[in-house]
């Protein structure tokens, strides 16, 4: 990847930081786009100094606020005429709802309309720019419980009132979102590649917060590099099949059902359910 423009988001820690250094240290032009200044420049510097690369520049931006997304997306497009690749990563898991300064429910907003439809929509120029251009959207296992609400205000909210909030659905509907999301970018925009990932279940700080002693359930778990190393791959390897959803370099079933983990079909949305969830983003974010 010597030389590449790689943009990750959510690089400061945990399984995007892993992804992040693995690019640093494969010669990337790495830009890594977090939410917080301090814990980014940290990061920055740890991964500069394990690397030896000095082309690590910083991006601010929360994902889930699209007025950011917007505006951090000038600000690259202003610097690289074009982007190798985006791996869009940082998102959140929450036990309570909230909700972005621009109304909308932080788990869907952070992973899925700006962490990943706005953003990749956004750099759709600098994306085909690039000769090998492609987008990684870091998905998770937890998508195969369900296929995406076909209302879309359930995906939203996830429960009307705030009591009757279930952050592990929200985050189940987020993460089909972007396996669908990586499909149909795949039809539209044939000359990118788009595809999906899941890290395994791995340790990191977000999981740490969002389960507490229950995480016990998701034993045996990853380090933070088991789960990033399949990523990685996916960064500059040539064997990348566009829409397809990934696990540990293979390509994985995106539906499954029983015992035997056999193919599904409870949770496949149809075109007329992917073509109204398109229509929804389109709106909610004003393109």
């Amino acid at each position: 990847m010597s030389g590449k423009v790689i943009v990750v988001t959510g690089a400061n820690s945990g399984v995007g930081k892993e992804i992040a250094t693995y690019a640093a240290a494969k010669g990337a032009n790495l830009y890594m786009l977090c939410r917080s200044q301090g814990r980014a420049e940290i990061a920055r510097k740890e991964i500069e100094d394990i690397t030896k690369n000095e082309n690590i520049k910083v991006l601010l931006a929360d994902v889930g606020e699209l007025s950011q997304v917007r505006k951090v997306v000038e600000e690259l497009q202003s610097k690289e005429s074009h982007v190798d690749c985006l791996v869009c990563n940082a998102g959140v898991l929450l036990n309570e709802r909230k909700e972005t300064s621009e109304g909308n429910e932080v788990t869907f907003a952070s992973h899925f309309l700006g962490g990943s439809y706005l953003l990749s929509k956004l750099l759709i120029p600098q994306l085909k720019a690039s000769p090998d251009g492609r987008v990684v959207f870091v998905s998770s296992g937890g998508m195969l419980t369900t296929k995406f609400p076909t209302d879309l205000d359930v995906a939203t909210s996830s429960g009307t009132q705030k009591e009757k909030y279930n952050g592990q659905l929200a985050y189940a509907y987020a993460k089909r979102g972007q396996v669908l999301l990586a499909e149909r970018f795949t039809k539209d925009y044939p000359e990118i590649k788009f595809c999906s990932a899941h890290p395994g279940w791995s340790l990191t700080n977000a999981v740490e917060a969002a389960y507490g002693d229950s995480k016990k359930y998701l034993e045996p778990m990853r380090s933070p590099w088991q789960g990033a190393e399949g990523i990685s791959w996916l960064m500059g390897t040539k064997n990348i099949e566009s829409g397809e959803f990934y696990l540990d370099r293979r390509v994985f079933t995106k539906h499954v059902a029983g015992l035997f983990m056999s193919e599904g079909k409870f949770t496949k949305n149809t075109e007329s359910d992917i073509d109204n969830m398109m229509s929804k983003l389109k709106d909610l974010t004003g393109l």
